[in-house]
């Protein structure tokens, strides 16, 4: 990360503007596959929002990212507005949860391959929020949740197959909190798996991100 950020101090120092750009057009294909997500880096989000001022768009990169940014705003933006709460799983309300859930999924483009709802006690109880499953380029995601009724943990496995059924190995799965940021980061084995019995949450509002090469898909927000 120090030579990330040294290499962007330098480049902000360009006082051509024209350099400038090109030389951190560079830098994004150089650290491609290092690059930070908005908000994890503060030097490299002045220095997009920085030699932003410095491009201009044609009249078709505008509407393509008027289409990009209302499809963000439409898949990052809704959740917020309609949280799963875990406690509604337990008890008079929790039909009404597990439809509120089955809807964000579908929303977000997940397929549940196992309902949500089933309870279980061994030592402590769990509350199973199913197995949901999305394709993205040829990659199958499979992501199995389960919360404890009684601690703040969730109970999280991941599978990651390619177009012939292989595994796909360096697929990254986080637990990621609304205001403290990510929480539980792990990448897939050999396997092309993630197994995490007992990743702890404190109250707070989460959602699940699901992230390889250039792909990022999230689930919707729930709270503990």
């Amino acid at each position: 990360m120090n030579t990330l950020n040294d290499r962007l101090a330098q480049i902000l120092a360009i006082k051509d503007e024209a350099e400038c750009v090109r030389s951190f057009g560079t830098f994004l294909k150089e650290y491609a596959g290092e690059l930070p997500l908005p908000g994890e880096n503060k030097q490299f989000d002045k220095a997009m929002w920085t030699l932003s001022k410095f491009t201009w768009l044609s009249r078709s990169d505008e509407q393509i990212l008027s289409q990009v940014t209302a499809r963000m705003i439409e898949q990052i933006a809704e959740p917020r507005s309609a949280v799963l709460k875990l406690k509604d799983l337990v008890g008079s309300t929790k039909q009404a949860a597990i439809d509120t859930w089955q809807d964000l999924l579908t929303a977000m483009s997940w397929q549940q391959l196992v309902p949500a709802g089933a309870m279980r006690g061994v030592g402590t109880q769990m509350v199973s929020l199913g197995t949901i499953q999305r394709v993205v380029d040829d990659v199958t995601i499979q992501v199995n949740l389960g919360w404890h009724v009684d601690q703040d943990h969730l109970r999280l496995l991941m599978q990651a197959k390619g177009k012939e059924q292989e595994a796909m190995q360096n697929v990254e799965i986080r637990v990621t909190e609304l205001e403290g940021g990510v929480v539980f980061s792990r990448r897939t084995n050999e396997d092309g798996a993630v197994v995490a019995p007992s990743v702890a949450v404190k109250p707070g509002q989460y959602k699940i991100q699901v992230l390889w090469f250039d792909n990022l898909i999230e689930t919707p927000f729930f709270r503990v």
